[in-house]
């Protein structure tokens, strides 16, 4: 069995843009500086999504952790374990790293900006991708207007179109709030629900044995997204 990042952890897309146009990050976001997921599956509990923003003037640093392990009468039969940096610039992506052991597979990818492209490796493969391309880890808001979007375990892009479900309640803790939902379809299938601050509220796909994994918003660190020496080569 096979999980990807919640491209959340893995969400994807993006319709290419023209040569040099960019995917902005949102004036002003992030407006916190950690925010934290419970993974689920079929009723249990199996791991954590943690997003870290980190803001130096007109940089910023996301950095990504996906720890799941899956178990069968309390034996652990599955684990993902996946980190991500993702380093943008005056709203530009300009350097993307993770490591990734799927299950004992290891994946790793390096890109860093070059022109009109993103170029670097999946492990020893060479890969090239639009520069304006946002990796799948759903934070931005920007993602749901994409048209094509970066496997942030693998260096793929993959194709997607997003379908906007609209207002729906949601919980949030011990309280239900009103989220917009989209699908997204094609290539790469999630489901998202952003609050009205453009934070991931939940998340859900299905995995490659069919069942459903929901991220669930367990806690946000609302201090302001501070400097960070957080580093992953």
């Amino acid at each position: 069995m096979r999980f990807w990042v919640l491209c959340l952890l893995g969400f994807g897309l993006l319709l290419p843009l023209g040569a040099g146009a960019t995917v902005p990050v949102p004036d002003g976001y992030p407006k916190t500086s950690a925010v934290t997921y419970d993974v689920w599956r079929e009723g249990s509990r199996i791991g954590t999504y943690q997003v870290d923003f980190q803001r130096d003037g007109d940089r910023l640093r996301v950095h990504t952790r996906m720890n799941v392990e899956v178990s069968l009468l309390f034996i652990p039969f599955y684990h993902f374990d996946h980190e991500a940096v993702e380093d943008w610039v005056d709203g530009k992506l300009v350097h993307y790293a993770s490591k990734t052991d799927d299950n004992g597979t290891d994946r790793n990818v390096l890109l860093a900006r070059d022109g009109n492209t993103l170029r670097g490796q999946y492990n020893s493969q060479q890969v090239t991708l639009p520069a304006d391309i946002i990796p799948c880890s759903l934070w931005n808001p920007a993602t749901v207007d994409q048209k094509q979007l970066l496997d942030p375990t693998a260096g793929e892009a993959f194709a997607v179109t997003v379908f906007d479900r609209g207002l729906e309640p949601v919980k949030e803790g011990a309280q239900t709030v009103e989220a917009r939902h989209y699908s997204i379809t094609g290539e790469m299938n999630r489901e998202v629900w952003y609050g009205a601050d453009g934070l991931v509220i939940q998340a859900s796909y299905k995995a490659a044995d069919e069942s459903l994994l929901t991220f669930k918003l367990r806690s946000v660190d609302a201090g302001s997204p501070a400097a960070s020496q957080t580093a992953l080569k």
